[in-house]
């Protein structure tokens, strides 16, 4: 991960942490939801939730009846995580994945990044060494912004760096770090390089039928 999305991480901690408690974000109504069932529906007892925050997801899925171990760059929010339940959670940055390092507890039946993934270069590394710590017949699951995002912003759609990922958040966030976005097409290049894998591909809507994220599922053959 960027240095500078973990030094914005590191600022804002005690705001997405509030933020959350207070469900102060209203897409999460549809993208809570979309990503639970995602992970219901699959024949899968044991997740990695990478990025996990605070850890609402890892609750979740336990209290789903999973097994979850949730992972994250941010100490003070895998602190909190801890303070919130009896999961087990580690800090753990992309570039341990990148570099081949193990994700502790493999093998996984799922992995899952869920609104976590704001890096272009090393994507493909970070996905293939994920891959390693998932069984055979496991998934990692992707919940991103959808491309439509980009029309919606005013912006030409293609693949970019923007400048604030806080930007449109509520809460007094600052130093709001860089972020790369995708175009539909960006993310079927970067998945279509993965061997031995079947991807599909759910787009999440609001009750506006508007597209407002996207999840990614990488079946590993």
């Amino acid at each position: 991960m960027k240095t500078d999305i973990i030094s914005s991480w590191e600022k804002n901690a005690s705001e997405w942490i509030k933020v959350i408690q207070e469900n102060q974000i209203p897409s999460r109504k549809f993208t809570n939801k979309a990503i639970l069932e995602t992970a219901a529906s699959l024949d899968c007892k044991k997740f990695a939730d990478i990025g996990c925050g605070e850890g609402w997801l890892t609750r979740e899925i336990s209290e789903m009846g999973f097994q979850a171990v949730g992972f994250d760059a941010i100490e003070d929010l895998i602190i909190e995580a801890k303070k919130k339940g009896t999961q087990d959670y580690h800090v753990l940055t992309f570039e341990d994945i990148i570099e081949g390092n193990p994700i502790p507890y493999a093998p996984f039946d799922a992995a899952v990044f869920n609104f976590c993934l704001y890096l272009e270069e090393g994507l493909q590394k970070l996905l293939e060494n994920t891959l390693k710590s998932v069984s055979n017949n496991g998934y990692i699951i992707i919940q991103t912004l959808h491309p439509f995002f980009l029309i919606q912003s005013g912006l030409p759609y293609k693949s970019q760096w923007l400048s604030d990922a806080w930007k449109g958040l509520p809460g007094k966030f600052e130093d709001g770090h860089s972020w790369y976005a995708r175009t539909f097409e960006n993310w079927m290049e970067t998945l279509g390089t993965l061997q031995e894998v079947k991807v599909d591909f759910q787009e999440v809507l609001n009750d506006d039928e508007r597209p407002i994220s996207l999840i990614i599922k990488i079946k590993k053959l």
